[in-house]
């Protein structure tokens, strides 16, 4: 195994997009900064974990120098030891649960272990990390499997949405975590034994959000099906033309990190299919594409309801095929190419001082002018204190559970989930009818 798997269970593109997998091998891999300070945060979570100590141990050093990310290290400050003490906190609570749920068990922690999905099914590109793994045996049988991931962003990540579709990156650990003991002959392949496994739960420990925990309990009936849908998704990556297939948010689902996404021909071409697919009802011969459109929006009164919605679908993917034609215009009138109707003019005046804040603050109140006037106040506002670097996380929990409150939005026009989606997947899931329980078999 090299350092990072083709496959990778944190990648969430490939099981919709075989394509993506192909397309993002010819980009080259630069963490960001977010991501880097997230990797300091793993690093003094596996020491902790590692030498069963609390997290402010290591408070005001310096860990993980030499990291290929960041070889001068991390420092560690006191709202990094409260993140990553909140999942400590986590692990060490379940721990004593799982005590008292099995007196006769042998209960194993794991801090960043391999998991191997992959090999169920034959393959060497589908493995993973797992941050943590929790483990009980009793007399040779495993009798319950947690996969615990940290989080250390404030990105929301599901560990299955509204509708119970699980992350498939928890399900490539879990499943991988469960080989050992499912998996036949000297290959821990097929057939798979599911009795050998009790019970399961994939977890997320977030502390930049509310709630920080959150965890699914799912059975070893669920797991295998998703053997099953993961290793077709990851066969499709193997063609060679395997095809590009977007997401039906405009590019704001599991395309949003995709390193090929501003070069997707497939992203880009479908708000324009979709367009031609309202637009075919009312083209008149002879009528130019921008009449075409006209009198696709000129009819609306005349649209039915899923019409309006399939239409509206577009805006995102067409404002994103814009963007690329504005910037492409400003290159080349950048390289001194003439673009009818376009040229680069400054944008609207604004104003500024002609001196430094304390020059200006004197020759203002030079002319009487009183520094409330000069300076006016306003009460900071409660994202602006969560910003706030001089406090610590448990003192902006405080503060955002004794002193603010969540006041809904303005209503306004939102778009949900699709009623046909839920149907087709009531549909996929008949098939399965005769499963004891019933899986969940989508992916986020």
């Amino acid at each position: 195994m090299g350092s990072h798997a083709r496959l990778g269970p944190s990648n969430h593109r490939w099981p919709h997009c075989p394509g993506s997998v192909r397309e993002e091998a010819n980009y080259e891999d630069i963490a960001g900064a977010a991501a880097i300070d997230g990797t300091g945060s793993h690093e003094l979570l596996e020491l902790c974990l590692e030498n069963n100590v609390r997290a402010d141990t290591y408070i005001g050093m310096i860990i993980g120098t030499n990291h290929h990310d960041q070889p001068m290290g991390w420092y560690i400050d006191d709202d990094r030891v409260a993140r990553v003490q909140m999942c400590l906190d986590y692990v060490s609570r379940r721990h004593r649960e799982l005590t008292e749920q099995y007196p006769n068990g042998v209960i194993t922690v794991e801090s960043e272990s391999k998991s191997n999905p992959g090999g169920l099914v034959g393959r060497d590109d589908w493995w993973g990390t797992v941050d943590i793994t929790i483990t009980v045996m009793e007399d040779g049988q495993c009798l319950f499997i947690e996969i615990c991931d940290y989080k250390d962003g404030r990105m929301w990540v599901s560990v299955a949405d509204r509708d119970g579709q699980l992350n498939t990156q928890l399900v490539s650990y879990g499943l991988g975590k469960m080989r050992s003991h499912i998996g036949s002959g000297p290959e821990k392949v097929r057939p798979f034994i599911s009795k050998n496994v009790g019970k399961l739960r994939l977890s997320i420990v977030q502390p930049k959000t509310n709630p920080p925990v959150r965890y699914e309990d799912v059975t070893v009936d669920q797991m295998v099906v998703m053997i099953d849908l993961l290793s077709m998704a990851a066969s499709k990556t193997d063609d060679p033309d395997a095809p590009c297939i977007p997401d039906n948010k405009g590019g704001k689902g599991y395309c949003q990190w995709c390193k090929h996404r501003k070069d997707c021909v497939a992203l880009l071409q479908q708000p324009i299919d979709m367009v031609k697919t309202m637009t075919n009802t009312v083209v008149v011969a002879g009528s130019s594409l921008f009449e075409t459109i006209e009198q696709t929006f000129t009819g609306i009164e005349q649209m039915s309801e899923l019409q309006l919605a399939d239409l509206l679908d577009t805006r995102a993917g067409l404002n994103a095929a814009y963007d690329r034609v504005n910037a492409e215009i400003q290159c080349r009138v950048d390289a001194g190419k003439h673009v009818p109707g376009y040229e680069m003019r400054p944008g609207r005046m604004s104003q500024k001082w002609i001196d430094d804040d304390e020059s200006i603050e004197a020759k203002l109140k030079s002319r009487r002018l009183k520094k409330s006037d000069i300076y006016p106040q306003k009460l900071i506002s409660p994202a602006a204190v969560m910003k706030l670097s001089g406090l610590t996380e448990m003192q902006k929990k405080k503060i955002k559970e004794e002193l603010i409150v969540e006041v809904a939005g303005k209503m306004a026009l939102t778009k949900v989930a699709r009623t046909e989606a839920k149907r087709v997947e009531k549909d996929v899931q008949s098939m399965f009818s005769g499963v004891e329980h019933e899986p969940t078999i989508s992916f986020i």
